[in-house]
């Protein structure tokens, strides 16, 4: 008798447990969000994505815990878990992320400014040098023109 009592008991409070899992991970690429900048596109794409993760950690979740029974305080105890989770610490949790974000975000422009930006660099004096031998080969064509087609290395005979 106490094992039919007790089983449901233990699967409702993991199922809360489940609920609050769900959420730190949802707070995860909340915080993620607010420093990286996503296009719509990936927005969808990352939310599609949670929601495959959420279906298939919740089917191994009921196989796991309840033999595969789909039961009415399995998602009771999930939203329960969900609400109790973002009330008490889903701020904090945030916070850190955007803490963390935001120093892995200049680690990476570090990154670029020492190994990237000598590339973009060279490449801006390359366009710029290829674009003043463009423009003085062009005014040479024109006095060239203007000549009729005579050059001043090659002197006339009389």
């Amino acid at each position: 008798m106490k094992e039919t009592v007790t089983d449901p008991l233990l699967f409702f409070l993991a199922s809360i447990l489940f609920g609050v899992c769900l959420q730190a991970i949802y707070d995860i690429i909340r915080g993620i969000r607010r420093v990286f900048y996503h296009k719509s596109v990936f927005l969808f794409i990352e939310d599609i994505g949670f929601g495959i993760f959420t279906a298939v950690m919740a089917f191994i979740f009921l196989c796991t815990y309840n033999d595969g029974e789909l039961r009415g305080f399995f998602f009771l105890g999930i939203v329960v878990g969900m609400i109790l989770y973002y009330q008490l610490c889903s701020k904090f949790l945030l916070m850190a992320v955007i803490h963390i974000a935001e120093k892995l975000k200049k680690i990476i422009r570090q990154f670029e400014k020492v190994c990237l930006r000598p590339g973009i660099h060279i490449k801006r004096n390359l366009k710029w040098q290829l674009k003043k031998e463009k423009k003085q080969v062009t005014m040479a064509l024109k006095k060239q023109i203007k000549r009729g087609g005579k050059s001043d290395n090659t002197k006339e005979t009389k």
